[in-house]
């Protein structure tokens, strides 16, 4: 089903002071399933933007309604980030403990040269390993672990 979507030339002196006709004229709250049905629901709101202390109940609780759809479309949409992976997090750590890789790898108690192989993710973290970096950077030994 279609839903109307308010006038561009709408303002908020315009707007409907009754929630009967908020839904019939201005645009029926309901889940929003696409980019189409949120583009509606921002522009239907848009009028009421900014006025929440002039509106009355009937438009406050539309304006609320239609404001927690459109909050819970976007919050279902967003797109997580990734996290870094370890070698890249612990790249990180390093560069901002002004460390190189054969400082990691004496850190953790290995050859020199093994520091850069952990940091390139051709060797992997042993649970020692992650107890020390923890200790030693005082961060989460989760932080040291693949998500």
């Amino acid at each position: 089903m279609k839903t109307r979507t308010a006038s561009p030339a709408l303002t908020f002196k315009a707007m409907p002071g009754d929630y009967g006709t908020l839904c019939r004229s201005v645009w029926l709250p309901r889940p929003i399933r696409d980019k189409a049905d949120h583009a509606a629901a921002l522009a239907a709101i848009g009028p009421l933007w900014g006025h929440e202390a002039d509106m009355n109940r009937d438009q406050s609780d539309w304006f609320e309604l239609v404001a927690d759809l459109i909050a819970d479309y976007e919050a279902s949409t967003e797109k997580k980030a990734k996290p870094l992976p370890v070698s890249k997090r612990l790249a990180g750590l390093l560069e901002a403990h002004a460390m190189k890789a054969a400082d990691l790898g004496r850190l953790l108690e290995l050859e020199p040269s093994m520091g850069s192989k952990i940091i390139n993710g051709t060797r992997q973290l042993t649970t020692a390993h992650i107890r020390k970096l923890a200790r030693h950077f005082a961060m989460p030994a989760d932080y040291f672990l693949e998500a």
